[in-house]
């Protein structure tokens, strides 16, 4: 007898690869919170009450409640979802979520009431580890069909966490990410935290239909393009794809690192991605929260988007010239240079001055701003040996001349008066500074821009990568206070910028050196705040 061959799989492993697609605590509990969304009793909203702790993380909820049969439905890998099945729009797609909890933890424990019983059951890492033969392993029973009067609804329970790295704010982003586009009628709780998502401003919407031959493939859909005033952050940037108004991605597109992009963000919802049946799937099944570009709808729809970025990319690039054009740029960057060069004189003078303290305690606290390494890139400062242009040239008293002195040359006894960097020109070469992890690179001193980022926006913000104090002229102080100078050229403005500029420094100083290896309490970082505005505004008193 022929035995005939077959495809076979190992139940455990494939269960446990499925788990590492949930490789993070904000995936895994939206993959819980997300179910009991897509799950409501009829015509009653969702309350999901979710309590993130060391150890253990629970997720309650008023939906709809599982009855045992449901149970073993939701443990079936790769199951039909019975929401889907039915016509709902729901999330759930690859009927994998069950394993969301194994991502970051060895206990999953389900209690959930349905038509007047309650069930509980319970799994462990190590019953599916000891699945060695690949046949399916049991779902531990804890309470089968117990008789309640409770209220439908479903908690679960996921213990003894494999992370240590709890971020409930993280938790709580990624949650009201996904909210935004998901069943907002619905409330979700985290640690006693109402999740809302708020929408980041814009100053600009541009709408786009489909043009005939892209509508063809996704559909006549309309996408709006949103300018926000200030650059975005990862999590932000870049048009929601949505399908039913279920989100699957963030996307620029391709123009990730083109001028301007930073601050584009948008929406389209395309429901032809929901009903694609081609043989190459526009999702996959990792979690990424990413399309797929080998499939032909998805192709064509990123293609579309990127020519809509594009064009509203090219149209804010020219207006930025022509704001640069003006007089009153052009008097705005003269200010800003003159204005970062004094913090530069400042955060000059300051690294001489913890230089010269870490030689005197001889202490060996790694790498740091002025030390060499072997990074090619980085903080340029003057060198002997240098052959590349920096903002900078050494201070003090010119050579004379003189007799050499039989000693060997030292630091002396007195310090000499005036930072030892002074903004200038001469020759050098760049030094990296580290953080005990991945380099950071950093490119000269400090930078002022003046940018208009809307009333609304915060007075100023400190952009760390490149170590910019932006300004924002829309806020209504600066604006009150131009008024009243008659022009950015008077003094009120003008000391009013000054303030701004030297606030944001001097809280941005503790953070520079944090990044350095010298770590701070919270009084430390107080002490040096206060320290910096006092040194700064007395630099400043002559010039303003």
């Amino acid at each position: 007898m022929v035995i005939p061959i077959t495809v076979t799989s190992h139940v455990a492993r494939d269960f446990l690869q499925n788990a590492a697609y949930f490789n993070t605590v904000p995936k895994a509990v939206w993959e819980y919170v997300s179910n009991s969304l897509d799950n409501p009793r009829e015509g009653i909203p969702v309350t999901v009450l979710a309590e993130v702790g060391r150890n253990r993380i629970r997720v309650q909820d008023n939906a709809s409640g599982m009855s045992r049969e449901d149970l073993r439905r939701f443990f079936q890998m790769h199951g039909e979802n019975i929401a889907r099945a039915r016509g709902k729009r729901v999330r759930g797609r690859f009927g994998t979520g069950k394993c969301a909890a194994f991502g970051i933890a060895n206990v999953l424990r389900v209690s959930s009431v349905k038509d007047g019983n309650r069930n509980v059951v319970e799994l462990r890492r190590a019953d599916i580890e000891s699945a060695r033969s690949g046949e399916p392993f049991p779902v531990r029973d804890v309470v089968v069909d117990e008789p309640t009067d409770e209220d439908p609804g479903t908690f679960v329970e996921i213990e003894d966490l494999n992370t240590r790295q709890l971020d409930v704010d993280g938790i709580i982003s990624y949650i009201e990410r996904h909210l935004s586009r998901h069943h907002q009628q619905h409330t979700v709780v985290i640690n006693n935290h109402l999740c809302e998502y708020v929408e980041p401003l814009s100053v600009e919407t541009r709408e786009f239909e489909a043009p005939p031959d892209v509508a063809k493939v996704i559909g006549d859909v309309r996408l709006a393009v949103k300018v926000s005033p200030t650059p975005l952050d990862s999590d932000t940037n870049g048009i929601d794809v949505v399908s039913n108004g279920l989100w699957h991605e963030t996307t620029l597109a391709g123009l990730d690192n083109r001028e301007l992009a930073r601050y584009l963000f948008g929406e389209v919802d395309v429901p032809a991605l929901e009903e694609d049946q081609s043989p190459i799937p526009p999702f996959d099944n990792t979690r990424s929260n990413r399309l797929n570009p080998q499939n032909h709808l998805v192709a064509v729809l990123l293609g579309w988007i990127a020519e809509c970025l594009e064009a509203v990319r090219l149209q804010l690039a020219e207006k930025e010239r022509e704001r640069r054009r003006s007089e009153e740029a052009r008097q705005l960057d003269k200010e800003a240079k003159a204005l970062a060069n004094l913090l530069n004189e400042d955060f000059a003078a300051f690294q001489h001055q913890l230089a010269r303290a870490r030689r005197a305690v001889g202490a060996d606290l790694g790498p740091g701003i002025g030390q060499a390494t072997p990074d090619d890139s980085g903080l340029l400062m003057p060198s002997t040996s240098g052959a590349e242009q920096t903002p900078w040239q050494m201070a003090g008293q010119p050579h004379v001349d003189g007799e050499g002195g039989t000693e060997p040359p030292g630091p002396g006894d007195e310090p000499r008066e005036g930072p030892s960097l002074i903004p200038g020109d001469s020759m050098g070469e760049r030094h990296a500074m580290s953080d005990h992890g991945p380099r950071r690179v950093v490119r000269g001193g400090f930078s002022i821009d003046y940018r208009q980022e809307t009333a609304e926006a915060p007075r100023s913000r400190y952009e760390r990568d490149t170590r910019t104090i932006v300004i924002n002229l829309d806020h209504p102080q600066l604006v009150v206070a131009k008024a009243n100078a008659g022009s950015i050229e008077g003094r009120e403005f003008r000391q009013l910028c000054h303030e701004i500029a030297f606030v944001e420094y001097a809280i941005a100083l503790p953070y520079e050196m944090a990044q350095q290896s010298e770590y701070y309490d919270v009084e430390d970082a107080l002490y040096e705040i206060r320290e910096t505005i006092n040194r700064i505004t007395r630099r400043a008193a002559a010039v303003v």
